[in-house]
């Protein structure tokens, strides 16, 4: 299938709101990726973004509106309630990968609405996975600079490899207590002596379930951070709910304190998840910003 032609005049994101998928890409905009309404100025020069999972009830139409009007960022982390990079097995978003023209299709609407999609996941991934080439190349061509990425360490010289042929980065997710990589010293270690293309993506809500301090796990990440989930929890329980930023366990202060100052990668996937309301996510969605945006500025 031959790409799409983006050379035609750009549409405003305004105007993408106002009409539909097919009319979008019969008049795709020329707009490129790295030319954002700028939200990193707001937010202390940092690239806020929202993670994807936050609008999980809604269609990607809605998605975008949700992002562009009621948000104002510019940065998605997609996962599978976007789109489908590798078939899904069980859950609400079960199904085939998305093919060619399905990931062409939403780069264009992405694009045309001056929105970066900075990561997509967490996808588990093993070195032997027989659809590993599929998932890399339909990332490549999506534009997602990230694979936040549930693995064991044996197979991280199968993904590096893939890393550095699709240019696409794998970041190793911490998970819940009880499965790989809970620990950020586990991340650390398997992080020794990995290239440019190998790094972290820091929950912060797991690393509390972990009982680690999300401050001194920054720190200690620093540069080989590619992404963070910025959320708090209420509890330590591996499964604890989601809520606002400024109630639950995460101490605010001090973590935003360590974003402002660690150095990060330029284009970190920076990503807000707030899980508590699913149905109604803005209202908890643009308080926790507020507090992000009051912080970092």
């Amino acid at each position: 299938m031959t790409k799409p032609d983006l050379t035609h005049t750009r549409m405003s994101r305004r105007a993408l709101l106002g009409v539909s998928a097919g009319t979008i890409l019969a008049t795709s905009g020329s707009f490129l990726f790295g030319q954002t309404a700028g939200t990193g100025k707001v937010f202390g020069g940092l690239p806020m973004g929202l993670h994807g999972a936050t609008l999980q009830k809604f269609s990607v139409t809605q998605n975008i509106r949700i992002l562009v009007e009621d948000l104002h960022l510019d940065h998605l982390e997609l996962t599978p309630s976007q789109i489908r990079l590798r078939a899904v097995a069980q859950g609400a978003n079960q199904g085939p990968a998305a093919n060619i023209g399905e990931v062409r299709d939403l780069r264009q609407l992405l694009q045309a609405a001056e929105i970066i999609p900075s990561a997509w996941g967490p996808v588990a991934l093993r070195g032997d996975d027989a659809d590993l080439r599929q998932l890399f190349g339909l990332a490549s061509e999506l534009g997602v600079r990230n694979l936040t990425c549930i693995t064991q360490p044996e197979h991280l010289d199968s993904l590096e490899k893939l890393a550095d042929e699709f240019q696409v980065r794998v970041a190793i997710h911490n998970n819940a207590p009880g499965s790989s990589f809970s620990n950020i010293s586990d991340v650390l270690d398997a992080l020794d002596e990995r290239g440019p293309n190998i790094g972290a993506c820091l929950d912060v809500g797991n690393a509390i379930r972990a009982s680690e301090d999300p401050a001194l796990a920054l720190r200690s990440l620093e540069a080989k951070v590619f992404g963070i989930h910025v959320k708090s929890v209420s509890s330590r329980d591996p499964d604890s709910e989601v809520v606002e930023l400024g109630t639950g366990l995460l101490n605010t202060a001090a973590f935003f304190r360590a974003l402002r100052e660690v150095d990060l990668v330029d284009d970190v996937a920076l990503s807000l998840e707030y899980l508590a309301q699913p149905d109604q996510p803005v209202p908890g969605a643009l308080r926790s910003l507020d507090l992000l945006r009051t912080a970092l500025s």
